[in-house]
């Protein structure tokens, strides 16, 4: 995956940015709340047209104006591809190559970027859902069956709560939990697969970070991958779940309800790992993630590397740089500090300040 060129109009603080980054190397300098991490943003958005940060699309638009544009051009997946994402305070409009895509399916066939940053951190040790994001995030990669099962999923789940909301009838809400069991199964099979790729080179990564000092796993609470029985298993689970649902009036079953696990020396992350433990988790995570989909695509995708300098301590900072170095691929970098990056060897690409939003060659 390659970005050809980022167009931005009134997005976040940048009021114009018209950029061809590098193809290897962009290193993004700047003080806090400068437009480095809105950049960053801006790919994200575009590919994913979800952030990372806020969902809320007033958030992306310059303070008083009232809509954003990001126009990005790239190569993915063997062809080029324009992505024009424009927002206002109530929607997002999109054009893939000058059309409104026919599905999301369409929209997402490429290779998305894979990002680094702080608030990756945070999924890993929070509630069940920031656990099921960052493992969906790394499934949706070029996976058309587990995009298009994600969105009807959604589409089953708001329904079928509507319906519990207004306490209709079961035979109503019938038809919704069979669409939840068809789509929740294959949701389901999916993450496990794709756990059961990841896991070896996880684990593998782990070690080499932490000098085999320490162990860590990452796996799924439900382990079976067999479709028929997985659909038993989640009929089960709504038939034993209905009378709670009926008090609370949301369905309390799926996959939208597991919580992966993920433990270091066989005890759960979220309760025993000190921060150092918990940020060797995530780059390992993110490394393995990054080395399955090169594996299974033979695409090498964009990184997103947000104030990585910050979240990493000299040894993990170490690691990481030396493995960027091998790779050939697209790379943005944001910091406060190049004299890290440079001590690492990372000078083999472009520089840029990044100043009230506006962006500009540096030397270095």
């Amino acid at each position: 995956m390659l970005i050809k060129s980022i167009i931005l109009s009134n997005f976040r603080n940048i009021v114009r940015l018209d950029w061809s980054p590098d193809r290897r190397l962009n290193i993004l300098i700047g003080k806090n709340a400068q437009g480095k991490t809105s950049i960053l943003e801006s790919i994200y958005l575009a590919c994913y047209l979800k952030s990372f940060r806020s969902a809320k699309n007033n958030n992306f638009i310059l303070q008083g104006e009232k809509s954003a544009l990001i126009d990005i051009n790239l190569f993915s997946s063997g062809v080029n591809r324009n992505i024009r994402l424009l927002l206002d305070k109530e929607r997002k409009e999109v054009r893939l190559n000058g059309k409104k895509p026919d599905s999301y399916q369409d929209f997402f066939s490429g290779i998305a970027p894979v990002l680094f940053a702080p608030e990756e951190i945070q999924l890993i040790r929070g509630t069940p859902t920031g656990r099921r994001t960052l493992i969906d995030r790394a499934v949706f990669q070029g996976n058309n069956r587990f995009i298009q099962a994600s969105i009807d999923y959604n589409r089953y789940l708001r329904q079928r709560n509507k319906l519990l909301k207004d306490e209709r009838p079961a035979e109503e809400i019938i038809p919704w939990t069979q669409g939840l069991i068809e789509t929740g199964v294959r949701i389901r099979i999916e993450r496990i697969l794709y756990l059961e790729r990841l896991s070896p080179i996880f684990r593998e990564v782990y070690g080499n970070i932490t000098d085999n000092l320490e162990t860590a796993e990452t796996s799924y609470p439900i382990t079976e991958s067999d479709e028929c029985l997985l659909k038993e298993l989640l009929s089960e689970e709504f038939f034993r779940t209905q009378d709670r649902e009926k008090q609370w009036k949301q369905t309390l079953a799926g996959p939208h309800r597991d919580d992966p696990i993920f433990t270091i020396d066989g005890k759960p992350l979220r309760q025993y790992a000190s921060q150092g433990q918990q940020r060797s988790f995530i780059l390992a995570f993110k490394i393995a993630q990054i080395i399955e989909l090169e594996k299974r695509t033979g695409v090498t995708p964009v990184l997103l590397l947000d104030d990585l300098t910050s979240e990493l301590d000299q040894q993990r900072q170490k690691f990481f740089f030396n493995f960027i170095q091998q790779r050939s691929g697209q790379v943005f970098i944001t910091t406060t500090d190049i004299d890290p990056l440079i001590r690492r060897g990372l000078t083999d690409g472009s520089f840029y300040a990044i100043e009230d939003g506006a962006i500009h060659p540096v030397a270095h």
